[in-house]
């Protein structure tokens, strides 16, 4: 590392950290760091990436210049994907079912600081290599998975749309026409394939089926889809979801749970909401007001440039007019598309739990996330509130997957206890 780069670490530390972290990982620059916990870090779980790799990769990255994070991921992932291909040559299947996966997180974590204005090839290419390196992974693992279209609900004249996403199969559960089913939610920077860590790889060995749709407004959709846009609240793709994961016949209808996270975590709450067909459901974290939670984003125009691009990403998945002036963009952002996102609890009847980091997006998020409980209707309603000292302090429990995992699918077999129970006592 020459001196500047040095200076820069020195200087960067001083920056505020990205709300929901209070500590350093590796980067003095408080974007990247937040990006190198979320991706790579937490997918060395489940062979998801490899210790000396990203650390190698990490040290090879100059934080003053953005154009470094997504050509160093890049070139790592670009070295592991062609020793996955190597392995298969060999036939090495399984070897390069697990080189495959650890490619896919390099793509993802270069596709992290990609927009669509100042990368769009970038963009591009790393979402190409993420998702075909996955795909591989899905043919060559033993994990049984299939790639979904799900039909989105139709409004008037519009032509029929499809919605990517995963289905998992459970290797752990007897053979039963049905299977206990969990929807994933995505967050706004997450991505169906994501699932796999946040619930999918623990979810199928524990005897769950797991399933992830990528809807309108995040990104996936908006490359596989330009037409396919956000409107209102967000409720046909939700609903979307639930109508295709009900009406497989794999799926236990009886046992149907949904979980999400960030952005996801609103969707799950407003999803309860107006919608009553899960057996129970899941926010990590919920709002009230997705706007209030989020109001801060509005100052990103007097932040640096990698701030502006993470920007410029979210009004191209909203399809927001960039050629207006920034600070107009972000007030449509986040008083108009996220102003639509507001949920009342009161009418939830489902079990609900309620998940959040102690410091979940700052004192706006983890307030909301209380009142939400506070206010919510449901006969089964539980908070839990993990904390730093857990480790588990940051939105979303992004320092600590394990311990998320644990408690979500904890809370969900005692919900499934619950009713076995109730209906052994049926007369």
């Amino acid at each position: 590392m020459n001196i500047l780069s040095k200076m820069f670490k020195m200087t960067a530390a001083q920056m505020p950290r990205v709300r929901g972290f209070g500590s350093s990982f590796y980067f003095g620059h408080p974007f990247l760091d937040a990006w190198f916990a979320w991706f790579p870090l937490n997918q060395v779980q489940y062979d998801g990436a490899a210790v000396g790799e990203i650390y190698n990769v990490a040290s090879r990255i100059d934080e003053r210049k953005g154009l470094s994070w997504i050509e160093e991921w890049s070139k790592e992932a670009d070295r592991v994907s062609e020793h996955a291909e190597t392995l298969l040559e060999s036939e090495h299947r399984f070897s390069a079912a697990n080189a495959f996966l650890r490619a896919y997180t390099y793509y993802r974590t270069a596709h992290l600081a990609t927009d669509p204005r100042n990368y769009a090839a970038q963009l591009e290419a790393t979402y190409e290599g993420l998702t075909r390196s996955y795909a591989r992974f899905a043919e060559l693992s033993d994990v049984r998975m299939e790639s979904v279209e799900v039909p989105l609900r139709s409004e008037g004249p519009a032509a029929a749309a499809k919605l990517r996403g995963w289905f998992f199969h459970t290797t752990n559960a007897a053979e039963a026409a049905t299977k206990p089913t969990l929807l994933w939610l995505n967050g706004a920077e997450s991505i169906a394939e994501d699932a796999y860590w946040w619930c999918a790889a623990e979810g199928i060995r524990r005897g769950f089926d797991v399933l992830a749709v990528d809807l309108p407004g995040d990104s996936a959709t908006r490359i596989e889809n330009s037409n396919i846009l956000l409107d209102g609240a967000g409720d046909r793709g939700v609903l979307s979801a639930v109508d295709y994961a009900l009406a497989r016949p794999d799926v236990d209808s009886d046992a149907f749970f949904v979980y999400g996270i960030s952005m996801g975590g609103y969707r799950a709450g407003r999803l309860a909401q107006i919608d009553d067909r899960a057996t129970g459901i899941i926010a990590n974290a919920p709002m009230l007001n997705a706007s209030g939670v989020l109001a801060a984003v509005k100052d990103i125009h007097k932040m640096p440039r990698e701030a502006h691009g993470w920007a410029y990403r979210m009004f191209w998945q909203y399809g927001i007019d960039t050629r207006q002036p920034l600070k107009l963009a972000l007030e449509e952002l986040v008083d108009g598309v996220w102003g639509r996102f507001v949920v009342d609890p009161s009418s939830i009847s489902v079990p609900f739990l309620t998940m959040a980091g102690e410091n979940e997006l700052g004192h706006e998020g983890i307030d909301q996330a209380k009142a939400f409980h506070e206010r919510s209707g449901s006969p089964a309603k539980q908070l839990r509130i993990t904390t730093a000292a857990e480790g588990a302090g940051a939105h979303c429990q992004l320092d600590n997957f394990p311990l998320a995992r644990q408690i979500v699918f904890d809370w969900i077999e005692d919900r499934m206890r619950e009713r076995d129970r109730s209906q052994g006592a049926s007369p």
